[in-house]
């Protein structure tokens, strides 16, 4: 796995942040490979994080299908960073 620049591991304790906010989990549970229903994130919260992140980031994250899709922190946070960059 590729190192981080400092601009981007900012940007993802950020985005960890956001979901642990917004989704109301402990930051804790928010390792790669967990699945999004195990640690308690459910649609409504992804649409809250997501707007969240738009606010944070002044980026169009919400609108399409594939939020929904995500099952894992990995696969929200690969999303997330899509958006952003």
């Amino acid at each position: 796995m590729a190192e981080l620049s400092v601009e981007e591991a900012g940007i993802l304790d950020r985005l960890l942040q956001i979901i642990a906010d917004e989704g109301l989990v402990d930051r804790n549970k928010l390792l790669p490979q967990a699945q999004l229903d195990e640690i308690g994130v459910s649609a409504d919260d992804l649409v809250l994080i997501g707007n969240a992140i738009e606010r944070e980031f002044d980026r169009d994250i919400l609108g399409d299908d594939e939020l929904e899709k995500c099952v894992t922190v990995r696969q929200l946070l690969q999303l997330f960073a899509s958006r952003i960059s």
